[in-house]
């Protein structure tokens, strides 16, 4: 036998001993711990020698407990702990490499080092692949050989239990395969993600997709999905696999709950506006392979921001939900219906045989939506306007397709509800102008161009001026001339018209309190107000203000309405027109008798005026029915105690007729044309000065 070694130095190196049972925070034996050893050995020389190496290398801490057998050692280990076992592979019971094994599985935590009677490496390198943490010749024994042994054993140990720790408690699934994808290891996050079973499966090859996917994504049963890493590594001293599974389930539900949300329409359920066109981009391809023809129809709800404005955005909401389910019931389960925004959906018809076949899916769902909607206890009606493009007809990717049913939508609105138009050349043309209108429009406002001009209201019976008219005017000499009829409707379409219309407000009102100033008396100023003021929030306030900032007395200024305005929801009418009136300012109908004038419908408004639009002005001294309906509107108008003035006047023989029917006041170019206030000023003093002359 070799170097022995000394009391003192085996003292010496006792401290050092690495201990898997007890030791302090960095692994060491301290000096009052004792090693206990369990030597598996039936052969009693060998045993007695093995005893005596480790009593001389390791001093009187110490304790070795021999047996003969595995079963007899087996049992020993379940009734209390050691710090390391030796084991002859040649025993009673056992033999070979089965023994080393059988004793892994019954105490995996103590740390094994293998005796044998024979040299051949290939004996240790089986032992070493099964988890023995060393391999000792007995020929080679010494006392100096099983004290590094024991020692590397047990550091190799604790440093291997310290690494299953890390993988056990680690959150993402971690498992090691040897080079035969036969399993070593699985925490319980690899168990409960990979369906493992311990320690069934211990030992056996596993038949799964995640041993070669490494920087990849798996989806798993049970709708789970992993992200996969993949490391090399000794595993107890073996080449070894080490797979990590990064649970992703959590992160891929958000990714879907994401493109859930850009795919579809949260209100509606409804295809989105983007994936409208991912789908559209998507046909058009399959369209030139078949030679076949799309159809695009684009659809805006009639009235419905009438509806919104008025029962509230709850209900308009559920107006927008219910409407996307009419349009989906009426179509083919082939076709592709999706909310592009607002009130607007979009519909694609796939392998439609010609133009016919949109004319037919807008026709119907037109004739759907003629049955009104519910909501509640509300029964709601809206319409469709409709527009048609073709492929590849009108357009040769989805965003010229889709521009062009759009055009052709806005060309069916200006033909009133429930209308459909195709898109054509004519349209395209129109289109543009319609854009760069709006274009100096919004230009014009936000350089605050546009201008008032002021028409008087002279008394039909003394032709003394009672009022005047503010009238918005384009910019004289900037851009394209356009008159009001041009460029007031893109003001309401645009939503301009309520700043527009506060500033007109104000400007009148300001003129006003100048007439009085310079003149001495007290004009009345008349302003029109838009729909879209009118069942906007802010009409209210807006006059409120203005009479504060101005300091005009509230009889001093009338607000005119047209017919046709007043009428789109009669009681929101009232009620607006009343609280206004309250204020103490009048109300006067524009364009009387040119929509619903009856007599309950002018009984039911609260004004104070009616104006007679210029079309029958026009048609004195032509058409004695046209005279006859101006009899019946005058006599209606004094029934009802309404002031009445006729607009459009430009000869003697009309003004001669509403003075003798009995017309309040006249306005129009035998008055006076429209003009600024300067122009105004000096025509009050020439009416002024006549006035004197004839006195």
């Amino acid at each position: 036998m070799s170097s022995t070694l000394s009391a003192s130095q085996a003292d010496s190196r006792n401290v050092t001993l690495m201990s898997g049972r007890e030791s302090d925070s960095d692994g060491s034996v301290t000096a009052h711990h004792q090693l206990s050893i369990l030597l598996i050995e039936d052969n009693p020389g060998d045993a007695d020698l093995c005893e005596s190496y480790l009593h001389e290398a390791f001093g009187p801490r110490i304790e070795v407990v021999q047996l003969g057998r595995l079963s007899q050692a087996e049992a020993m280990l379940e009734q209390r702990p050691f710090d390391i076992v030796l084991l002859d592979l040649g025993l009673p019971d056992s033999s070979g490499i089965d023994s080393l094994i059988s004793l892994r599985f019954s105490v995996p935590s103590v740390p094994i080092i293998v005796l044998t009677g024979n040299r051949d490496s290939r004996i240790g390198i089986c032992a070493i692949r099964e988890h023995a943490q060393d391999f000792c010749a007995k020929q080679d024994l010494s006392p100096g050989m099983l004290y590094q042994s024991i020692r590397h054993a047990m550091e190799r140990h604790r440093l291997q239990e310290q690494y299953l720790r890390v993988l056990e408690t680690n959150p993402d699934g971690m498992i090691v395969l040897d080079r035969q994808d036969c399993l070593l290891f699985a925490n319980q996050a690899a168990c409960h993600l990979l369906d493992i079973s311990l320690p069934q499966d211990i030992g056996h090859r596993l038949s799964l997709d995640i041993m070669r996917a490494d920087g990849t994504e798996l989806a798993l049963p049970a709708e789970r999905y992993v992200e996969i890493r993949t490391a090399h590594l000794d595993w107890n001293r073996s080449p070894a696999t080490l797979i990590a599974c990064h649970d992703i389930t959590a992160r891929k539900e958000a990714e879907q709950k994401l493109v859930q949300m850009v795919q579809v329409d949260q209100l509606t359920g409804l295809s989105s506006r983007s994936y409208f066109f991912d789908y559209l981009q998507r046909l058009l391809p399959h369209a030139d392979r078949e030679g076949g023809t799309i159809a695009i129809l684009f659809i805006d709800l009639d009235r419905f921001k009438h509806v919104n404005d008025t029962l509230g955005h709850v209900v308009g909401d559920e107006l927008l939900r219910l409407a996307g389910e009419r349009l989906r019931a009426n179509c083919r389960r082939s076709d592709f219906v999706a909310r592009m925004g607002g009130d607007e959906f979009a519909i694609a018809l796939p392998d439609v045989k010609g133009p016919d076949d949109g004319a037919h899916m807008a026709e119907k769902l037109i004739k759907a939506f003629r049955q009104p909607i519910d909501i509640g206890a509300s029964s709601v009606s809206i319409g469709l306007s409709i527009g048609i493009a073709t492929y590849p007809h009108c357009g040769t990717d989805a965003q010229g397709l889709y521009a062009a049913a759009d055009t052709a939508m806005y060309q069916a609105k200006t033909q009133g509800q429930n209308h459909y138009q195709f898109f054509s050349e004519k349209l395209q043309h129109e289109v543009e102008v319609r854009l760069h209108r709006e274009q100096m429009v919004r230009r014009a406002v936000a350089e605050d161009r546009l201008w008032l001009a002021f028409q008087p209201q002279v008394c039909a019976r003394t032709g003394k001026t009672m009022s005047f008219e503010a009238l918005l005017r384009w910019p004289k000499g900037w851009g394209t001339p356009l008159s009001p009829s041009e460029f007031v409707p893109v003001l309401e379409d645009t939503g301009l018209i309520e700043q527009v219309g506060f500033q007109v407000l104000m400007q009148a009102a300001v003129f006003a309190k100048e007439l009085e100033r310079v003149t001495g008396a007290a004009y009345r100023m008349a302003v029109n107000v838009s729909m879209r003021q009118l069942y906007g929030s802010g009409l209210y306030e807006q006059v409120a203000q203005v009479l504060a900032a101005t300091n005009l007395a509230p009889d001093r200024l009338e607000l005119e309405l047209t017919e046709s305005a007043t009428m789109v929801d009669l009681e929101t009418t009232v009620k607006t027109l009343t609280s206004l009136r309250q204020l103490g300012i009048t109300i006067a109908i524009d364009d009387f008798g040119t929509g619903y004038s009856s007599l309950n419908y002018l009984r039911r408004l609260p004004v104070d005026a009616l104006k007679i639009d210029r079309s029958f002005v026009t048609e004195i001294g032509n058409n004695r029915e046209t005279e006859a309906i101006l009899h019946s509107l005058l006599s209606l108008a004094r029934a009802l105690r309404l002031k009445v003035i006729a607009e459009g006047v430009e000869n003697a023989r009309q003004e001669k007729f509403l003075r003798k029917a009995g017309c309040d006041l006249l306005q129009g170019y035998r008055i006076c044309r429209p003009a600024p206030t300067g122009t105004i000023l000096d025509w009050l003093e020439q009416q002024k000065d006549s006035s004197e002359e004839h006195s």
